[in-house]
């Protein structure tokens, strides 16, 4: 075998084991490789949406589902 064929070789074995691992890390999530992946919350309650502006209302929305909830800062009335 020449260098060619042992480098390509080399690196269909890396990016299948770096797919193997990211598999595991992913669907399995710490059953086998040990790994904690813990879902990303926007927010959990109101405060989490504070962007500091005193005109909007801050609302957290789907607080009770992590993976939905999203911040709404919704223009108050009284700034408009």
């Amino acid at each position: 075998m020449d260098h060619k064929t042992k480098s390509t070789l080399t690196l269909i074995v890396l990016i299948g084991f770096m797919t193997v691992i990211a598999f595991f890390t992913n669907n399995l999530q710490s059953k086998i490789t040990g790994t904690v992946v813990k879902p990303v919350c926007k927010c959990t309650n109101n405060i989490d949406c504070n962007d500091q502006d005193p005109c909007t209302e801050d609302i957290c929305l789907y607080a009770d589902s992590c993976e939905a909830a999203i911040c709404i800062n919704k223009l108050k009335e009284e700034c408009q």
